[in-house]
């Protein structure tokens, strides 16, 4: 099959493959009639998790401290632990 440059705006379809898995795809206004697609098959809209609004009874999420595991600064040598040289 051919691929050609995708013209004009994109929209989202919802498509179950031949195995039964739903995926979404985007899909310009001929893609989608050439494949049957119609607007009953588009994908509903996301809203972004900046947008969605949580309840006043739900405890936010704290934020993480530094890791624990860093590794040390300072090099430590052998004369450091009194064995000599």
């Amino acid at each position: 099959m051919e691929v050609a440059v995708v013209g004009g705006p994109l929209k989202k379809y919802r498509v179950t493959s031949a195995s039964g898995v739903e995926s979404v795809v985007k899909y310009n206004a001929a893609d989608a009639e050439r494949l049957g697609l119609t607007d009953a098959d588009l994908a509903p809209e996301r809203q972004a998790a900046s947008d969605v609004q949580l309840p006043d009874d739900e405890p936010q999420a704290k934020a993480r401290s530094g890791s624990r595991n860093k590794a040390r600064t300072s090099a430590r040598s052998k004369a450091a632990d009194g064995g000599g040289a």
